[in-house]
């Protein structure tokens, strides 16, 4: 079984070479990034879910970059796929949730729920926790920011900048795209 710890720390050691990457990688350390879900119930929703998925997004998207002929850097591709949900950091709880077991009947079970402390948003929370450490240029700001594509809720409130974003620079539908191909074709179940 892959260990995704060693292999996060060494593609970001061996691809991130930005002012700041140490500390970043630091704070990564420190927090429960390596152990915490992807998400609640969804893809990874285990301990180490949400490394695995932050390594699926990265191999997705070099294969994507590659195939396309994009061009962007391997510095660029590494941090927003490493890196683009570095908001769910100390987001979810272990906490108690009533289900149907197989006979119908009510039980308890323990199951991750979210316990948001900073609410600034998905994309956004990564872009601001990310320039805390390093300095992204703009179309990896775009890229992380918009990640969520469609599913983004200022999307759903009709928003467009999301559609504007994906016009101006490829690294947006590139870095959602991958994410889409992690959760739902790496990851599924």
């Amino acid at each position: 079984m892959e260990n995704y710890q060693e292999t996060f720390l060494q593609i970001a050691q061996e691809n991130i070479h930005r002012y700041g990457i140490d500390q970043l990688l630091d704070f990564i350390a420190k927090s429960d990034f390596f152990s915490a879900p992807a998400s609640t119930k969804f893809h990874g929703s285990y301990p180490g879910g949400l490394v695995e998925h932050s390594v699926n997004v990265y191999r997705a998207m070099t294969k994507l970059n590659a195939d396309y002929n994009l061009g962007y850097s391997e510095e660029t591709i590494a941090i927003t796929a490493l890196f683009h949900d570095i908001c769910k950091i100390n987001f979810y709880k272990i906490e108690n949730r009533n289900v149907k077991n197989d006979q119908g009947q009510w039980v308890t079970v323990q199951a991750y729920g979210v316990d948001e402390k900073i609410p600034l948003g998905h994309g956004e929370k990564s872009c601001i926790m990310l320039q805390w450490y390093i300095q992204l240029n703009i179309d990896e700001l775009l890229a992380i920011r918009w990640h969520m594509g469609e599913f983004d809720t200022a999307v759903k409130g009709g928003d467009s900048a999301c559609a504007r974003a994906q016009d101006y620079c490829k690294l947006v539908p590139l870095l959602h795209i991958a994410d889409m191909i992690a959760t739902k074709i790496m990851e599924s179940k």
